[in-house]
């Protein structure tokens, strides 16, 4: 049938073009940016499983950079302990010289004046060491360490706990001998209770007085403390007759609170000891204990330290490991495949230029019907 209302071969030409148009754009589109999704409308499950790829990703990447904080951290710590450790040894080394009987109190004065400033570098080593502002060591006596908690995950609770032990130097010190004591708990304070006795009738001790009334106010109860005996409270009047007597004690009687007593712990006995001190042959032995302890201790700490600065090695290895793994699998996901992209690309730019040949040969073909009104 011949129409000229309706020219299906236009349209249908020009869809064909249409559609080819929109492949080969998005095919250039992927080409350019090198991603197969672009926007929602590409791959909208793909895009989102890509974005929890990239919260995870950046996440472990950062917590790598976080851990390796920590081991620098560690080293940090690491290199001012081995330090310390050799100003210890030089120490030992000078007390075991003191305690030989061969040297003089002269010696052991010289001795003693590297040993004072050998512990003064310890303490300063220790006090100062810090990583970007964090103190690396907790040197007090008592102290609880030094915690440091680094995130090394993409989710809060994946962390690690560097724990570096208390360093108490104050061994080093001399102290002085100090008692026993008990402790004693917190008394309350009692108030004073004062009773004034001023503008009361004043009656003398062994004296009788017949044949008078007198009154007496009372600051507090008379004869109330014994059996059947009454109470006069101030403002009563009471009437003395004749063989009746009457004991009054001085005006102003005051009682004395008990001062309050704050409580205090008990305190155990401390030895005195002369620190580290080689003056004399007791001392430099008292010295070389004093020393081991601390070198045990240090030892302990240094070890813990290597510790956690492996963990963190392997954290970073397996974090390294992790986010090479996402990586690649969310670029399977989202990356373009050149290969296919040009393949597209190609395939419609023919469909385009074949479809407006097309369509070019569609609208012609209406001329001829014009030959039939001929």
């Amino acid at each position: 049938m011949t129409v000229i209302g309706t020219n299906i071969a236009s349209i249908r030409a020009a869809n064909a073009s249409s559609g080819a148009n929109a492949t080969m754009q998005t095919a250039m589109e992927r080409l350019s940016t090198g991603k197969r999704i672009n926007s929602s409308k590409d791959d909208a499950a793909g895009m989102a499983i890509v974005s929890s790829m990239t919260s995870s990703i950046r996440g472990m990447s950062q917590a790598v950079r976080n851990a390796n904080d920590g081991i620098s951290l560690a080293q940090t710590a690491e290199g001012t302990l081995g330090e310390v450790s050799n100003m210890l040894q030089r120490i030992r080394e000078l007390a075991v010289q003191s305690a030989s009987g061969t040297y003089s109190s002269g010696d052991r004065t010289n001795l003693q004046a590297e040993v004072t400033q050998l512990t003064a570098q310890i303490k300063q080593s220790l006090g100062d060491a810090e990583f970007n502002g964090v103190s690396l060591f907790d040197t007090a006596a008592g102290g609880s360490g030094i915690s440091l908690s680094i995130q090394v995950g993409s989710k809060a609770s994946q962390t690690v706990t560097m724990s570096i032990g208390n360093l108490d130097t104050s061994s080093f010190d001399a102290v002085d001998a100090v008692d026993a004591v008990d402790a004693v708990d917190a008394v309350d304070a009692v108030p004073e209770e004062a009773m004034d006795g001023d503008g009361l009738y004043t009656v003398k001790e062994g004296d009788d007085y017949i044949g008078t009334d007198y009154t007496a106010t009372a600051a507090d109860e008379a004869n109330g403390g014994e059996d059947g005996g009454a109470g006069v409270t101030e403002g009563d009047e009471f009437t003395l007759e004749a063989g009746d007597k009457i004991y009054l004690t001085d005006g102003t009687v005051t009682t004395t609170g008990v001062d309050a007593v704050e409580a205090v712990d008990a305190v155990e006995a401390v030895e005195a000891s002369a620190g580290l001190d080689v003056t004399s042959a007791d001392n430099a032995t008292a010295a070389l204990g004093i020393v081991d302890t601390f070198l045990t201790n240090l030892n302990t700490v240094r070890a813990g330290i290597g510790a956690a600065q492996s963990r963190l090695s392997s954290v970073v290895t397996n974090l390294t490991n992790n986010v090479t793994s996402l990586t690649d699998a969310r670029s399977r996901i989202e990356d373009a495949d050149f290969s296919t992209e040009t393949a597209a690309l190609a395939k419609a730019q023919i469909l385009s230029q074949a479809s407006t040949a097309m369509l070019a040969q569609a609208n012609q073909s209406k001329q001829s019907v014009l030959q039939l009104l001929q």
